[in-house]
């Protein structure tokens, strides 16, 4: 007689074979094989419920079988909500239906133009290429202030693009739409001269005339282009056009703008004799309105008012007419009532200027701010109103941010060749931002989410928003299963935190590596699958470099096959890239897999029942066992109560008792937490197979045979897992 434990044993010490013995059954392949050729095709539920072969598996998979007739209910299963606590689902006691909702979507993602993470990055990128300016400005124009004094000759700056350009830009002028020997003219014009060259193009008002006239007056150039000075360009001259290119070319105010500001402050204070000099250098006086906050109606003469009142008068003119404000500006300055220095003193000592420094850092870019906050706030509105793209394409403000962030003229593309980026799919090699190798309108296509024709469509994302709102809610229900009280709270509360950092960051993940660099996000989908979150970053690298389609990969060598649907649940191609190819319509590759496996489990438990019920009854207790959070779902499940009453020793009377009385004596002698505990959980299989062999034992025939001398005998592994009974 072999005993069920040894079984039992015989199908799960090695269950992978097992399993593959199950798969290789040509009824099984052939079924299964039919599963994963046609799921992908279903588009509704109703298509689903018809295709019998479809729906028999699913439901088999997942326990379901007996209810197959049930078209009508498990279309209103299927039909749930699952995110809403009164859906029919989630309102049936039976937990396997929920399941069932969860493994396929019979609802659309929802189209979104821009997530929140999309969104979140090219802001970020929007705040870089403003730094990026900045930086470009700041080296642009150190290397024009160093260059344009080794020039000699007219000739020798057309002939160098970077600084003729640069000098260009600062007059607002395109050179792209000059020739050099047009801009030689120029430069070699006598702007005294009413006839000459740069004159006659003011004079026939001529496009950019006046810039070019700017242009003409900032060097210093003989009408045969050697220089009519020892430079190029005067000091004067040189930080003019630096300062004019700085203003023109800055999109808001920089760090480089308040550096040159500041420098510029400071070198000139220390030579100001009245209040004039201020008022008339108009960086100067620009400097000093910004660092104490005076509006426009502060003009050069109320400025003269204010900073030469008598502070000894109770009535003068700051404390009349500005009170403390005023009286505080006056007292940064030290001018008579007359406008002059006062004797003895400069116009601003130390600590004064000290404070109109620190003045200026802090409101100089106020005003830029709060203008660059609001475009962003207008982009931020305007995609959320967003249906297709051309609502990106014809609103001004949206196109800006679109200019800026990624780095091109107003002019450089047009609209049909912008739309056709941004319809790009970015994981199609041969779309048109891919083929343009323009990294720019590449980098574009991947923030925004368009389909060919232009509407907006779901994002793809690492794991679709279902996917991620179904990992959040089952890593919360692992980690608070079986804790009450404050225990429970704090850890429901650490979970939920947990768990909405994934919802918030899975968003953004592009790569595998992405996810890898950061355990908040992969250790919330570990605990969700129920697995081991300590496992090594090694072990996550080699499961995620498997080949799901290789048996003999890593992942699939796994004791469990819940690694293997983890990293199927995630939509990277073999190079660990997000890709669309993973993507299913009602059931997604992960599902997919998982509801494979389901079904593989299933047949062989039914397999192994036909020959014994016993054993059937051990693996679907193995199973099903670490769900169990709650005594009633023991009472509810025919097969658990039967494998408990047998592991205890009680009757089949205890099923006729009061569900309040079961549920009573099940608490008293299962420690429900335990089932989660493999080690403890092997030991109760082991006791539940020697009770059932003990209970049906031919105790009659074996008594007789051994009392007579006869060879029958008790087995020894009988007799040793009775020994074992005890838990």
């Amino acid at each position: 007689m072999v005993s069920t434990f040894l079984s039992y044993n015989l199908v799960t010490r090695d269950l992978k074979g097992s399993l593959d013995r199950v798969a290789s059954d040509s009824t099984v392949a052939r079924q299964t094989q039919y599963f994963k050729d046609n799921i992908d095709k279903v588009t509704s539920v109703d298509e689903f419920l018809d295709d019998y072969q479809l729906y028999s598996y699913a439901m088999k998979a997942h326990g379901l079988e007996e209810m197959t007739y049930a078209k009508a209910f498990m279309k209103k299963v299927l039909e749930s909500d699952l995110n809403d606590e009164k859906s029919f689902a989630n309102q049936l006691s039976d937990d396997r239906y929920r399941s069932f909702a969860a493994a396929f979507q019979f609802t659309e993602e929802t189209a979104d133009g821009q997530t929140d993470a999309q969104q979140t990055k090219m802001l970020e990128q929007y705040e870089a290429a403003l730094a990026a300016e900045s930086d470009s400005l700041e080296a642009e124009s150190n290397y024009y202030d160093q260059r344009i004094d080794t020039i000699t000759s007219a000739q020798s700056l057309v002939g160098t693009s970077r600084l003729l350009n640069y000098a260009l830009n600062a007059y607002g002028i395109d050179g792209t739409y000059y020739s050099k020997d047009h801009i030689l003219k120029v430069l070699t014009s006598d702007v005294t001269d009413s006839n000459s060259y740069v004159n006659q193009l003011v004079k026939n008002k001529s496009q950019d005339a006046a810039g070019f006239l700017k242009l003409a007056k900032a060097f210093n150039f003989n009408s045969d282009g050697s220089l009519s000075d020892t430079k190029a360009q005067t000091d004067t001259q040189k930080e003019a056009t630096i300062s004019l290119y700085v203003d023109e070319e800055q999109t808001y105010v920089s760090n480089y703008y308040l550096e040159r500001e500041k420098a510029y402050y400071a070198s000139k204070i220390g030579s100001v004799d009245s209040v004039t000099d201020i008022t008339s250098d108009s960086r100067l006086f620009n400097y000093v309105k910004t660092a104490f906050q005076l509006d426009s109606t502060v003009t050069s003469s109320v400025f003269k008012s204010i900073v030469t009142s008598d502070l000894t008068a109770s009535d003068n003119y700051a404390v009349t007419n500005g009170g403390d404000a005023w009286v505080a500006l006056a007292q940064k300055f030290n001018f008579d009532t007359t406008g002059a220095v006062k004797a003895d003193s400069a116009a601003q000592s130390s600590t004064q200027l000290a404070t109109t420094n620190s003045n200026f850092a802090t409101y100089y870019d106020d005003a830029d701010e709060e203008k660059k906050t609001a475009l962003i706030e207008t982009f931020k509105t305007g995609m959320a109103k967003v249906t297709k793209v051309d609502d990106i394409l014809n609103n001004a403000s949206l196109k800006l941010i679109l200019q800026r962030t990624f780095g091109f003229e107003s002019s450089e593309f047009s609209n049909t060749e912008l739309r056709k980026a941004l319809t790009s799919d970015f994981t199609d090699p041969e779309s048109y931002a891919n083929k343009s190798k323009d990294e720019r309108l590449i980098e574009m296509s991947k923030l925004f989410n368009f389909d060919s024709d232009g509407n907006i469509d779901a994002p793809l994302q690492a794991h679709s928003t279902f996917a991620a709102t179904m990992i959040s809610k089952d890593y919360i229900i692992n980690k608070s299963r079986f804790l009450e009280g404050t225990e429970l709270k704090t850890t429901k509360e650490t979970a939920t935190k947990a768990a909405t950092y994934y919802q918030e960051n899975i968003q953004g993940v592009e790569t595998v590596d992405d996810l890898l660099s950061d355990r908040g996000i992969i250790d919330v989908v570990i605990g969700a699958y129920g697995l081991d979150e300590t496992v090594s970053d090694d072990f996550l690298k080699q499961i995620f470099a498997s080949d799901l389609s290789d048996p003999k990969s890593f992942v699939n060598q796994q004791s469990s096959n819940k690694w293997a649907e983890l990293v199927a649940s995630f939509n990277f191609d073999s190079e660990g890239k997000l890709t669309r190819e993973t993507l299913g319509t009602v059931q997604q590759r992960g599902e997919t897999l998982e509801t494979v496996n389901l079904y593989m489990r299933q047949t062989l438990e039914e397999n192994e029942g036909e020959s014994s019920e016993a054993v059937r009854l051990a693996l679907y207790f193995e199973r099903t066992a670490p769900t169990i959070t709650d005594a009633y779902e023991i009472i509810a499940d025919d097969a658990l109560t039967e494998v408990f009453r047998t592991i205890f020793g009680y009757t089949e009377d205890f099923s006729n008792m009061d569900v309040d009385a079961q549920a009573k004596v099940i608490k008293s002698q299962l420690e429900l937490s335990d089932l989660q505990d493999p080690k403890k959980l092997q030991r109760l299989i082991e006791r539940y197979t020697a009770m059932y062999d003990t209970e049906n034992a031919s105790y009659d025939t074996t008594a007789v045979s051994i009392l007579s001398g006869g060879s029958a005998s008790i087995s020894a592994d009988l007799l040793l897992s009775i020994a074992q009974l005890k838990y």
